[in-house]
């Protein structure tokens, strides 16, 4: 029998996103549809002192908060309106949907709706939200969550120290850049409310619904269309709850689709930060002391900041055996739109900082940048920066050592261009929900009568490749051709909940879920004597021994990375050109090759625009860039070649020996753009998106 677990394979629903068969959520529609356009706040910071409608035709609705049955967004700390009510806290906050026939007339009618402001003092930045003079947002203070740990002795590790190096970094808020804008259909059938979304996760949508609109769980059915991208954007957001409101309250289908002003100004984004790391070396090298603090902008409302907040410090010391570790973090509200989740949950911004010093610290030592880094790389058995244990498989020194042997890496010593530099960064990322967060999945597999399964599993495929890798599992496990399994995923009917499709988790979770229902049909299918046999299986990701008692971290399991850049700077512009990049990485058992490349690809592709070119500012609570023309993401002729290396690894406690991929592969290129224009230009560049001005500047400086 062919074994499909290791086989290069193109994804399942590959075809149909090729040829335009496959449906998003704004490709539904019925007769009698109503189009949605949501009224939002022009204004970043204020009170609303009223709304006027009566310009409003006749034939067009609207609803706002008072048509709730809750005015609230069922999320970990529930502190957002679905409609904005007295107070409004960021630019583009929802305060009214319009329901039209067309989405021309609706547009056309949300303009004719009225709001008068009284308007209050902009909390723009983290450094306004430490101020007692300005307003608070939420509670008491504008702090919404604050961690101080230390590991060790680390004056002493100070004091011991051969070279100190340490600097302030600052890195701004990123937009998911999804090709797919948030959209929803919805419609009644039988009394009950069907909906199709653009998701990460059906039932958390399906609890925001029941919460916002009254109902219970079995009067309302949620199913994932094709997901055109979320990488975090798509996990926890809001735009579902309209198109439900008001197909239940009109008993006609409804839909919404954000335009991409929209998605750029309103939706979640990336958390802004602003760091302080000093580190301490011995003369060979070693790290031996870790100072490092750092404020979150999280915008106007709590969303997943905490739990960012969690990761972020987690991850902020790299993937490195330092024994004295200090870790001060702060997390604030401002007047923005609230950040979220994003690939890669925090660990980039703390690695473009971390492993900046780092590299400009071999410098000074005149240590070689792959070896230093194998000489602090964390191992199985190691600590992490909290304390926690490395239980698992830990392949860094395998990542580095692919990046060692690759041709960018050996080719750097014949290089006699000036302006051509070489950077490498490591990096690390959980997998798992973590500490004390449920974290466990169901998955099905019912026999079919033409001799095929269905595979039930309630994660939803964002264009990661799930289905096809659990495919692939499915047909071995079940010694079948994959051509006879079919994956049911994302529908709150006929799926179990598996919580949501993020933190590097679906494939581990569903897969071991998936070997315990296998297991069971085969046990239950000896024991019949005829007639199809269904089963199901659970499991749970696995919590680090560790307990700091706090929720979210520290983590039992981490996938890790070297990421390698070659790139030359043009001494006229300051400009940077990416000419090759080498990429390894260690997440266990590679289910499918050709899914993994793509991955690593497309995470590098995100931070190479995270680093050289998106510029999420905002000016006064208002985004300064507010379309593609002006915030530049990063198109095929920015990116080059990229070599993906993966270690040949296995993890225990995975099925089939696999961890999580998908996050990872953002967290360490920016940090390796970062040391190679160092070494082409001289510059030591602190905040991202790189400055060419800067690279300039310290061009001609070099050059005097």
């Amino acid at each position: 029998m062919k074994q499909y677990v290791g086989e290069k394979r193109g994804r399942l629903e590959g075809l149909d996103k090729a040829t335009g068969r496959a449906l998003y959520a704004g490709d539904y529609r019925m007769e009698n549809m109503l189009e949605l356009v949501l009224v939002r706040s022009t204004i970043s910071h204020g009170s609303v002192r009223s709304i006027d409608v009566s310009a409003l035709p006749e034939d067009v609705m609207v609803f706002t908060g008072k048509d709730c049955a809750e005015n609230i967004v069922a999320d970990i700390f529930c502190d957002t309106p679905v409609f904005a009510g007295e107070r409004i806290l960021y630019l583009g906050e929802p305060i009214a949907v319009v329901a039209a026939d067309t989405r021309e007339k609706a547009e056309a009618a949300a303009k004719l709706v009225k709001v008068e402001y009284d308007l209050l003092p902009v909390v723009r930045d983290v450094e306004d939200a430490k101020n007692p003079a300005m307003p608070v947002l939420h509670g008491e203070s504008n702090l919404l969550t604050d961690f101080f740990n230390e590991k060790g002795n680390v004056e002493k590790g100070f004091a011991e120290s051969y070279l100190i190096v340490e600097d302030d970094f600052e890195t701004p808020p990123q937009d998911h850049g999804y090709m797919e804008p948030d959209a929803c259909f919805a419609y009644v059938e039988d009394d009950r409310l069907m909906a199709y979304t653009s998701s990460q996760n059906v039932f958390a949508d399906r609890v925001m619904i029941c919460r916002a609109l009254g109902l219970t769980p079995e009067q309302v059915r949620v199913r994932a269309a094709f997901v055109g991208g979320g990488f975090g954007g798509k996990d926890g957001h809001t735009c579902q709850i309209y198109p439900c409101l008001v197909s239940w309250l009109t008993k006609r289908p409804a839909k919404i689709v954000l335009d991409r002003r929209e998605v750029l100004a309103c939706t979640y984004k990336r958390h802004g930060i602003k760091m302080h790391v000093k580190m301490g070396f011995s003369k060979e090298g070693k790290m031996l002391a870790f100072d490092g603090s750092a404020v979150l902008d999280t915008g106007a409302y709590a969303g997943y900041g905490a739990s960012v907040h969690g990761l972020f410090t987690e991850h902020f010391t790299g993937p490195y055996d330092i024994p004295n570790v200090r870790l001060k973090t702060e997390t604030y509200y401002t007047n923005k739109a609230t950040a979220h989740a994003m690939r890669g949950f925090g660990a980039p911004q703390g690695a473009f900082a971390t492993e900046s010093i780092i590299s400009r610290a071999i410098a000074r030592l005149g240590l070689d940048p792959i070896q230093m880094r194998l000489d602090n790389a964390l191992e199985k058995g190691s600590t992490g920066s909290l304390g926690q244990p490395m239980d698992h498989c830990v392949g860094l020194k395998d990542a580095l050592k692919l990046v060692q042997e690759s041709d960018l890496w050996k080719e750097r010593a014949a290089n006699t261009d000036p302006y051509v530099g070489y950077g490498v960064a490591g990096g690390f990322l959980s997998c798992g929900l973590g500490q004390k967060i449920t974290d466990n999945a169901k998955v099905s597999v019912q026999e079919r009568e033409d001799g095929g399964f269905d595979i039930g599993v309630g994660l939803v495929d964002i264009g990661q490749g799930s289905g096809t890798a659990l495919a692939a599992m499915a047909a071995d496990l079940l010694e079948t051709d994959i051509e006879n399994i079919h994956m049911v995923m994302a529908d709150t009917d006929k799926t179990e909940d598996c919580g949501p499709t993020a933190a590097s988790r679906s494939v581990f979770i569903a897969g071991n879920a998936l070997m315990a229902a296998v297991k069971q049909y085969k046990k239950a299918k000896e024991a019949a004597e005829c007639g199809i046999v269904p089963a199901k299986g659970e499991a749970a990701f696995p919590e680090s021994t560790m307990d700091m008692g706090r929720i979210g971290f520290p983590h039992a399991m981490y996938t890790f990375v070297a990421q390698a850049v070659k790139l030359r700077v043009d001494p006229v512009t300051g400009s940077v050109s990416l000419l090759d990049i080498a990429a390894a990485t260690e997440c266990g058992k590679v289910i499918n090759p050709l899914g993994l490349s793509g991955q690593i690809q497309g995470g590098i592709g995100m931070s190479i625009g995270f680093c050289l070119g998106e510029d999420c500012s905002f000016k006064d609570g208002v985004l300064v860039h507010k379309d593609f023309s002006t915030y530049l993401m990063p198109t095929a002729m920015d990116v080059p070649n990229i070599a993906s290396y993966h270690v040949d690894a296995y993890e225990v406690s995975g099925p089939m020996g696999v961890k999580g991929a998908a996050e990872v592969s953002t967290v360490s290129i920016a940090a390796a753009i970062n040391e190679a224009v160092r070494q082409a230009s001289g510059a030591e560049l602190n905040k991202l998106p790189l400055s060419p001005e800067e690279i300039l500047k310290a061009l001609e400086s070099r050059e005097e």
